[in-house]
């Protein structure tokens, strides 16, 4: 399935607006006197701190944040999903399927103002292989670097080894990186100039960065050279992200006027009282992916296929859906924004703490003590709502659970290795490519353990042969029939408890325009694709 992203963003009118979302500290409000009379500045809050700057190692929504501003893609994702062209003008595919053939625009330039050329993304692409911490996982084993070449300036071609149908869906992420720039500030222990990117934008995006703190802040310029131009309206010039998820501080900055667009995954009640309050909007949309609670098959108790259970049905789903975290039904482990791919049999959760208790007692560990280790975002209110409602029911089945927040940056941390992993994790999932085998190789192929969207540790040889057989079929008929039969055999096999699809939402400053939601993590938040306007409204 393809998938689309287009936003718009917010610009100020006549005179300069200073949007600050974010702790009073971390971000002090600057007086309008300090901009020129046409500048717009927006800050936005992150909900955790930024995983890293770097196109090569991005995994996170705070990442592809940062990215998805600094740099250009080979494509990129429409508001419908689909691959569409960016740096490429256009690409031709071979009959058989193996050699991809990609024709560059002549105009697009970094932002040093040296041009982009097939070189230079030939060498990204072998960068991107060759630190193998990020995205890199979709291709590494189907492209090898030296398959990767430029015959001249404005052609790019890429052999792959084997047919490989999500191929086009990991083109946005071959981030164009000026290879003069960074080698000319590599080491020679760090042949690839990590520490160089992982502070610095080198790329040719829409928007330069200015300063990065990791914990506190990071601060980006629109690059008034952009090659597609700035024809949307009042652009955005400056954009200011501040981590923080204190809901307090968030409604705190709305009511003094200050806030500019806030996050996703802040409580309920922050965004239904900002909604309310005069100059702000609530933007709400579905979302291709689902808040989960992540259950390691590999340690205790979490190991038995019945205790998974008993927890799937201890879930009281619609108190989450409802109250806490409003949304809908996931129905497993593929959204239904794959609506070709969805497995519409797939029934929802249900939350029956008798059938758990069945459950629990069919276990290996029927009749003993059990307690159940759950991990959440710290910063994450909402996140510490789920956990206290599931300790509650889990209470009445004979479960104890052991509540402990971490920092996302530990999570991650712990997520390396099956024996660290918690035997339960709430997170956020979404596709960080336009296609359904991001929900399930990034998930659940053995190959991908090791990350926090793996933390099943689920290492099934069934169920990673018919991810192989479903990537090595072009044929898109093919393809939505084993992703389907993979979700009943997943959903059989109950890795994860399914708690709710949530409506995406963020609250904004009425000012703020162009929003649109792109089925591909952060690829909404392009704030080239914003404009600000005070009278649309």
């Amino acid at each position: 399935m393809k998938m689309k992203m287009k936003m718009k963003m917010p610009g100020l009118s006549s005179r300069l607006a200073m949007l600050a979302l974010g702790t009073a500290m971390a971000l002090p409000l600057v007086p309008s006197a300090a901009f020129a009379e046409d500048k717009v500045s927006v800050a936005v809050n992150t909900m955790q701190i930024f995983s890293s700057l770097d196109p090569a190692k991005v995994t996170d929504y705070t990442g592809y944040m940062a990215i998805v501003n600094m740099y250009d893609g080979l494509t990129t994702v429409n508001a419908k999903g689909e691959i569409v062209p960016h740096l490429a003008k256009s690409w031709d595919v071979s009959q058989d399927g193996l050699t991809y053939t990609f024709h560059l625009r002549d105009d697009a330039k970094f932002q040093d103002g040296t041009a982009v050329k097939a070189a230079d993304l030939a060498w990204s692409i072998q960068r991107l292989l060759g630190i193998n911490k990020g995205p890199s996982n979709l291709i590494v084993g189907v492209l090898k670097p030296e398959n990767v070449t430029a015959p001249d300036e404005a052609t790019l071609v890429m052999k792959i080894e084997r047919q490989f149908s999500p191929f086009m869906a990991a083109t946005p992420l071959m981030m164009a990186m000026n290879k003069t720039l960074i080698e000319a500030n590599a080491k020679p222990e760090d042949k690839w100039g990590e520490a160089y990117v992982g502070e610095h934008s080198a790329g040719s995006g829409p928007y330069k960065l200015v300063s990065y703190n990791r914990s506190a802040d990071m601060v980006i310029a629109r690059n008034a050279d952009y090659f597609l131009g700035w024809s949307k309206g009042k652009p955005i010039d400056e954009v200011r992200f501040v981590q923080t998820s204190d809901d307090a501080t968030v409604k705190a900055l709305a009511e003094k006027g200050e806030l500019g667009l806030s996050s996703h995954g802040l409580g309920n009640d922050t965004y239904e009282s900002i909604g309310r309050m005069k100059g702000y909007k609530l933007i709400q949309t579905r979302t291709a992916g689902g808040f989960v609670i992540k259950l390691n098959t590999k340690v205790y108790p979490t190991d038995d296929v019945h205790v998974r259970r008993a927890i799937a049905y201890a879930t009281d789903y619609k108190t989450i859906q409802e109250v806490i975290y409003p949304g809908f039904d996931m129905r497993g482990p593929l959204s239904d924004a794959f609506k070709d791919a969805h497995n519409g049999d797939i029934q929802p959760g249900v939350y029956d703490l008798e059938k758990a208790k069945e459950e629990l007692a069919k276990s290996k560990y029927a009749g003993q003590k059990i307690t159940l280790v759950n991990s959440y975002v710290a910063s994450l209110a909402f996140e510490a709502e789920v956990a206290l409602l599931l300790q509650s029911s889990l209470e009445q089945v004979g479960i104890t659970l052991d509540i402990k927040p971490e920092p996302w940056n530990r999570i991650v941390e712990l997520s390396s290795k099956p024996e660290t992993t918690p035997a339960s994790t709430q997170v956020n999932i979404s596709p960080t490519y336009p296609s359904p085998d991001s929900m399930f190789y990034n998930q659940y192929h053995s190959k991908a353990s090791g990350t926090w969207m793996s933390m099943e540790w689920l290492q099934n040889a069934e169920i990673d042969g018919l991810i192989d057989k479903v990537r090595a079929t072009t044929n898109v008929n093919e393809q939505n029939a084993t992703y389907k039969e993979l979700q009943t055999k997943i959903a059989d096999l109950q890795p994860d408890v399914w708690a709710v699809a949530p409506n995406r939402r963020y609250a904004a400053n009425k000012c703020l325009q162009g929003y649109e939601f792109i089925p591909m993590q952060s690829w909404d938040l392009n704030f080239s694709n914003f404009h600000w306007d005070c009278k649309a409204e």
